[in-house]
């Protein structure tokens, strides 16, 4: 079975896949058999009965752990996910000086376990999203997680990530709510260097969004995540399983 993907998405300037890469794939998609998944963030194993041999159209999110979990000893998609060099670079000197700030104020010698944060709000708040079901995690539940870590690791620091362009009121709440000795607020940058940094980091802690649960898979540390995304028997919560473990992997610490 050969993986094809059109080389002018944008996912090639982000990452160095080992696919196929064609200029369009209008022609073979067009006589290809299209496979839809049916619920969003739930594993649907009905969409992986297809014949290899046939060209075939997977539609969806497939957002779900439980589709390549199988591959997790052989690490095979953190392999697949390896951010260009450029964007590498650019997120490491974005930690590095941040680190090195924090370290010249304290112990330069000291070794810390850097926790990367990212906070979703602004687009969740919209009528529409809100209406759908979406929730924003409150500062009750980061408060919480900070303090899980703090608790684990002696000398940790959090980096602090938002959204690529955070409104006025996100700026505000961050301000107000997220802070302490230990606490860096990173500022914004590209997405695709914002989601590298926070895969460099130790370990992470997110609150709503697949951006963050993405960072937090290619991380592979210690996540802790908000399991009140959904608003009970709202639309978006169908979309989920019963237990939400099909989305939330179960090594991962929900709050």
């Amino acid at each position: 079975m050969t993986l094809l993907l059109n080389s002018h998405d944008e996912i090639n300037t982000i990452f160095k896949l080992n696919v196929t890469k064609l200029r369009s794939t209008k022609r073979i998609c067009s006589k290809s058999f299209l496979i839809q998944e049916r619920i969003p963030c739930t594993y649907d194993s009905e969409i992986l009965n297809f014949d290899r041999r046939k060209v075939v159209k997977l539609k969806g999110f497939q957002q779900s752990w439980k589709y390549f979990i199988k591959y997790e000893e052989e690490n095979l998609i953190r392999k697949q996910f390896v951010f260009e060099r450029l964007i590498r670079d650019q997120a490491q000197e974005i930690i590095d000086s941040h680190i090195n700030k924090y370290k010249s104020k304290n112990d330069p010698h000291r070794h810390l376990t850097i926790v990367g944060v990212h906070i979703r709000r602004g687009d969740y708040l919209r009528p529409d999203n809100k209406e759908l079901g979406y929730n924003v995690a409150p500062m009750s539940y980061i408060e919480k997680a900070l303090a899980l870590f703090r608790k684990k690791f002696i000398h940790c620091v959090f980096l602090v990530f938002t959204c690529t362009s955070p409104n006025k009121n996100d700026k505000k709440w961050l301000e107000k709510n997220v802070k302490g000795p230990d606490v860096i607020k990173v500022g914004t940058n590209e997405r695709d260097v914002d989601m590298c940094a926070l895969s460099q980091c130790n370990h992470t802690i997110i609150t709503v969004g697949t951006f963050g649960w993405w960072a937090a898979w290619l991380s592979n540390g210690t996540t802790v995540y908000y399991k009140n995304v959904a608003v009970q028997n709202s639309k978006l919560r169908q979309y989920f399983s019963k237990d939400m473990l099909d989305f939330f992997p179960s090594q991962w610490i929900g709050l």
